[in-house]
């Protein structure tokens, strides 16, 4: 039989040298014995699968730490995105707020009784004028000039807080006195603050009638000590003036002494007041036929003049012609005398040095320099909206009453 005889390349023992380099034969698990540079000449694979695998773990090390850092830089540039989204959507909100009228109220509805820690009514004074300051520094930012009639339509029943100051004292008729000034209190719109004082100490009687009112009160207590009972007045007043300093309540400040007549236009119109505002006051007394007319002439709002008592012969002296209830202004003259360019930081206060009738023009002095800084209200002042009465007079309330709802001058007699 022929045989057939193969030619088959030897397999390479260790210490043989092959195509004339040697090359040492190690166990397979072992990495590729020979050099790399005969793999590279020949284009053939290691003898090894381990090197492929350890190749193909650091390539994908490699495209995993990309991938990270990849997914990172979106995430981060999304969050940007989120965090820019409020500031950048602001006129895109009013868009479509635009086509969907809607309103802004503040929560002010509910009857608040304050009568324990001192610092409760200002704190809720401070949110009510933070957040009226936040309204009004929105509309006059000039960016918002495009959309400021949608702004005004959505905030537009925000009101400024009064602040009533009452002196009350002691007697038979004080029950009689609080009711009915709470009782024209309760219709007026909140925010509302009556800034109830009293001499000494806080009446069983008085603190009964505030608890009962619904109105948001403070009980403040004037303690000091008088051998003269006639400027009582006075040092309650400073008293309350102290608190509102104190405590930087916000708000028109207004002196609605309790036997007095006052209607309910009268209040709404003190929200107008920027500074220093002013109105006509009649005078009614048992000792006089018809009213007397105190308080400002007006051309519009400009106060140009003033109606005289020429009963008094000493009136002519007194540089502003006005009574306690007929003026108001702004609290913020009390503690923040940098915004209204006051020339000095003495604290204001009622003065009981002064004589007798030149009191209330002693203490606009300090809160004004001129009519100029006064704005007269209502327009031309041509109505009677307070009406005083003299203590001793009570029977001439209905009468002062009667003449409020007429609201004209007709049966006053100015002289």
């Amino acid at each position: 039989m022929a045989s057939i005889r193969r030619t088959l390349s030897p397999v390479p023992r260790a210490g043989i040298a092959l195509n004339g380099e040697a090359c040492n034969v190690s166990s397979p698990l072992s990495r590729s014995s020979c050099s790399a540079s005969n793999y590279s000449s020949s284009g053939a694979l290691p003898s090894s699968p381990f090197g492929l695998v350890d190749k193909r773990l650091k390539h994908k090390a490699q495209y995993s730490w990309r991938r990270g850092v990849f997914q990172f830089f979106i995430f981060f540039m999304f969050g940007m995105f989120i965090g820019c989204t409020p500031f950048a959507s602001l006129s895109l909100s009013t868009n479509i707020t635009s086509n969907k009228p809607q309103s802004f109220v503040l929560d002010t509805n509910r009857t608040i009784l304050l009568e324990g820690e001192p610092g409760d009514s200002h704190l809720i004074l401070d949110q009510l004028s933070k957040d009226q300051a936040g309204v009004k520094d929105l509309l006059g930012d000039p960016k918002m000039d495009n959309n400021r009639s949608v702004m005004e339509n959505m905030f537009v029943e925000v009101k400024n807080p009064l602040i009533i100051v009452t002196a009350t004292q002691t007697g038979p008729f004080q029950a009689f006195y609080l009711n009915r000034l709470a009782s024209t209190l309760k219709l007026v719109p909140p925010p509302l603050l009556w800034v109830v004082v009293e001499m000494n100490a806080q009446s069983h009687e008085s603190a009964n009638v505030l608890r009962k009112t619904g109105v948001m009160y403070r009980h403040v207590v004037c303690n000091k000590n008088l051998t003269d009972l006639t400027g009582m007045r006075v040092h309650q007043r400073n008293a309350a003036l102290s608190h509102i300093e104190v405590h930087r309540l916000d708000g028109i400040v207004y002196f609605a002494d309790e036997e007095n007549v006052y209607s309910i236009d009268l209040f709404e119109d003190m929200r107008k007041i920027r500074r220093f505002g002013t109105w006509v006051v009649g005078k009614v007394s048992e000792r006089r036929n018809g009213a007397v007319l105190e308080g400002p002439v007006c051309n519009g709002t400009e106060v140009i003049g003033w109606h005289l008592d020429r009963s008094k012969r000493w009136a002519r002296a007194r540089r502003f012609q006005m009574e306690m209830s007929g003026f108001a202004f702004n609290s913020t003259i009390l503690w923040d005398p940098k915004r209204w360019h006051r020339p000095t930081l003495e604290p204001i206060r009622q003065l009981d040095t002064v004589k007798e009738g030149f009191q209330v023009t002693a203490f606009v002095e300090q809160l004004v320099e001129d009519e100029s800084q006064m704005e007269g209200l209502p327009s031309s002042c041509l109505r009677v909206m307070a009406w005083e009465v003299h203590r001793e007079d009570t029977s001439t309330a209905l009468y002062a009453q009667y003449l409020s709802a007429t609201n004209n001058l007709d049966h006053i007699n100015p002289f």
